[in-house]
């Protein structure tokens, strides 16, 4: 420890523990039942010294000048990859293994997202927690509540009637919605699709802890899940409201876009009138009253996902594309001054498409 030029004791314990390999010896002898797994952590930057990886900021704390290789992140889900059989050999030894969904909300989501995607598809006795960070900016600076819903759910996993609980992971991520059921024990399950409160499709009896439905129309959609024992009672999902065409952002639904220029106006009327938009991200001092009775917001009051301008014109085409000719004619004929602001272009393909 004396090598290691810190005061601060827990970088001193920490950078130890990780510069001699300590972690794992005090994770094997922690006889648990349980291994809560999240993925966050990785986000530190790793370097590789003779052969082992380890957390950069050890290396930086050590008076002595070694040299190292930085890893990149490519590399580093690379080499997790790589010892997977390692990892998945040490989570046989629990009884359950806890996976957190979290994505940090930045350009390493899909990092994160590859990482979890392995270990997912690998692990069998596993229980899977989603925590929804999508009006968190920092996660890893994230108030207390944030983590509520995760604590919720890890209470349930502990408590007595656990087993006469129906406890699963539920998302909609583009137009798929899905469930995960969080219990190991064989079981068997009915799925039921809901959509406008009424029955739509349902899937065979089946011991998938896992289903999921495409969803092909507008609408609000639940799950409903019936398990083939008479002590437990069915339970639905949450209802979610899916509009064909939304752009999803992390696994979420966008439900603002922002303000294109005059030329680009249409697309965004276009947009209202097919998607449930709560808001605009433009200059609010601008539209002070607001644009077509929604409030504006600036870029920076911002912490749900919304469309961007750039990503208006492949969303509008696609509208149009698939839209009736009548409904196509009414949307001309009522924004007919708007579309006139639109280049020459955009203008000869709407009228091709009435024709």
């Amino acid at each position: 420890m004396k090598d290691i030029n810190t005061s601060d004791i827990v970088e001193i314990s920490t950078a130890h523990r990780d510069l001699n390999k300590a972690n794992l010896a005090k994770l094997q002898e922690s006889r648990s039942e349980v291994l809560m797994i999240d993925l966050l952590s990785e986000l530190n930057p790793l370097v590789k010294y003779n052969g082992s990886y380890f957390n950069r900021e050890s290396f930086e704390l050590i008076d002595e000048k070694i040299e190292y290789e930085d890893l990149r992140k490519i590399d580093q889900f690379k080499a997790l990859k790589k010892h997977l059989d390692k990892i998945i050999e040490l989570t046989s030894f629990y009884e359950q293994i806890i996976l957190l969904n979290v994505t940090p909300g930045n350009e390493h989501d899909d990092f994160i997202k590859g990482m979890y995607e392995l270990l997912y598809n690998s692990i069998g006795n596993k229980l899977v927690i989603s925590a929804d960070n999508t009006n968190i900016k920092d996660i890893f600076n994230a108030p207390i509540e944030a983590y509520d819903s995760i604590v919720q759910q890890l209470r349930k996993f502990n408590s007595d009637n656990y087993e006469n609980q129906l406890l699963f992971d539920e998302k909609l991520e583009d137009d798929i919605l899905s469930v995960y059921m969080n219990y190991i024990e064989p079981r068997h399950y009915v799925y039921e699709l809901y959509k406008d409160g009424h029955p739509y499709k349902k899937s065979h009896k089946t011991d998938s802890r896992y289903c999921q439905f495409k969803l092909d129309e507008g609408g609000k959609y639940r799950i409903r899940v019936t398990p083939d024992t008479e002590s437990v009672k069915p339970r639905f999902s949450q209802t979610y409201e899916y509009q064909p065409g939304n752009i999803s952002k992390n696994g979420h639904i966008a439900e603002y876009a922002e303000m294109p220029g005059k030329t680009g106006e249409w697309m965004l009327l276009l947009i209202l009138a097919h998607m449930n938009i709560k808001g605009i991200v433009g200059n609010p001092y601008k539209y002070p009253e607001g644009f077509k009775d929604l409030n504006v917001y600036q870029e920076e009051e911002m912490t749900a996902p919304y469309i961007k301008r750039e990503e208006l014109i492949e969303l509008s085409l696609s509208l149009l594309e698939d839209m009736p000719k009548k409904e196509l004619t009414d949307f001309v004929n009522q924004n007919q001054q708007v579309i006139t602001q639109a280049s020459s272009g955009i203008q000869n393909y709407i009228n091709f498409l009435q024709q």
